[in-house]
């Protein structure tokens, strides 16, 4: 189900983000974008928000579990079920592009593996 609003969403996203990036001490920037462009075809949310800044790097840290956290809590304020979580995309210096990328690439050396070994 698509989000009904989709500018009042991105409102509350914002007022989110305006009491949880100063109050956190993060020195961070952000642009909230409604119906962007599908980067791929793996992801085509209703909402991307860009974060970039000083603290970028400990967005992305740890398989980017910051960032994370971040996209879930704005699912959380905005009422979305699991299965809507997609609808919200939280990125930072292209993370999540990235690493897809990696797994791609991680996943056809395993299947070359299995190739040349016949072992699966």
């Amino acid at each position: 189900m698509p989000i009904p609003d989709k500018v009042a969403a991105a409102k509350r996203i914002d007022e989110m983000l305006k009491v949880v990036i100063p109050n956190g001490g993060f020195r961070l920037k952000y642009r909230i974008v409604v119906n962007p462009p599908a980067p791929d075809a793996f992801e085509n949310p209703d909402i991307l928000v860009e974060l970039a800044g000083p603290d970028s790097p400990m967005l992305i840290a740890r398989g980017g579990e910051l960032l994370r956290s971040l996209e879930f809590v704005a699912t959380k304020v905005l009422g979305l079920e699991s299965e809507e979580h997609e609808k919200v995309s939280f990125d930072c210096q292209n993370f999540k592009a990235m690493r897809r990328q990696e797994l791609s690439m991680a996943a056809e050396v395993a299947a070359e593996k299995v190739r040349k070994s016949g072992v699966p």
